[in-house]
């Protein structure tokens, strides 16, 4: 199983407006041929763009929780499927996601399932009756570009492992609400996870019914190389719930159908009988 963020099972645009929103951030970039290359910034973005990275590293920096709910848009071979649901987040290494199939919400085969209790990351797959699990490393929750952007790494780590740029003369790139930063893989490694990506950003301190979002994701977009998009759209951001490690215990299995497939057992290996919560 790789890392919570760009594959689980395909997590991740074509753009919706943010149901809280001033506006839409913005349109995700057109499929492309090629593998994108990084444009040249001039002095001016540059400077914005190290700005702005400052900030959202401070910002995040003081963050210790995170509940948002959650659009979810993947794009397959020009056919769209959308899931709707919440997420959250305690540092440094817990995490929950649940999300359901807008068109069929009651059918638990298309539920995406994932709890990281401190410990392991779970993915539970309801039509095979099978929870994934590997053992989280223990300051984060994986190695991944979204992982990257929720929990705060440093900028220049960011900078180090992606091409990042913006236009600041692009208003509808740049406002009083959004940032839009293009991502672009570095590594042969992450080119084989995503062509090319898109970060939007809240920008706007000023106005009180959105101040608790500065420097927050409001969208995040994925080009897989193969063409497919992937969109996560953050809406009702807060940092100022109480969560607690007990909020994040892995659910147990509905029945005893249900296995454990781990990357690397653990020793002794741990099993779970309770059902988890409808």
């Amino acid at each position: 199983m790789r890392p919570l963020g760009l594959t689980l099972p395909a997590l991740l645009l074509a753009a919706a407006a943010l149901a809280q929103s001033p506006g839409t951030p913005g349109s995700p970039a057109p499929k492309d041929a090629a593998q994108p290359v990084a444009p040249k910034m001039s002095e001016k973005n540059q400077k914005y763009l190290d700005a702005y990275l400052g900030a959202w590293q401070e910002r995040m920096a003081k963050i210790e929780t995170l509940e948002t709910k959650c659009v979810l848009t993947e794009i397959e071979d020009g056919k769209k499927t959308t899931f709707t649901g919440d997420i959250s987040f305690l540092k440094p290494n817990y995490a929950k996601l649940l999300l359901k199939p807008q068109a069929v919400p009651m059918n638990p085969k298309k539920v995406k399932h994932l709890v990281a209790d401190g410990q392991f990351l779970w993915e539970y797959d309801y039509g095979k009756k099978i929870a994934r699990v590997e053992q989280l490393p223990k300051d984060g929750i994986g190695d991944n570009m979204l992982m990257s952007f929720l929990y705060g790494k440093k900028a220049d780590e960011i900078k180090k492992r992606y091409d990042l740029s913006i236009d600041v003369e692009d208003k509808e790139k740049f406002n009083e609400h959004y940032l839009h930063i293009t991502i672009l893989p570095k590594t042969k490694e992450d080119m084989q996870e995503f062509k090319k990506a898109e970060l939007v950003l809240w920008v706007n301190n000023k106005d009180p019914k959105f101040t608790e979002y500065w420097m927050l994701p409001a969208r995040l977009w994925f080009q897989q190389p193969n063409g497919n998009q992937i969109i996560w759209e953050f809406q009702k951001m807060t940092t100022q719930k109480k969560l607690v490690a007990k909020d994040f215990e892995a659910p147990g299995f509905p029945d005893k159908e249900w296995r454990s497939d781990w990357s690397k057992p653990p020793a002794p290996t741990i099993t779970r009988t309770s059902a988890p919560p409808k």
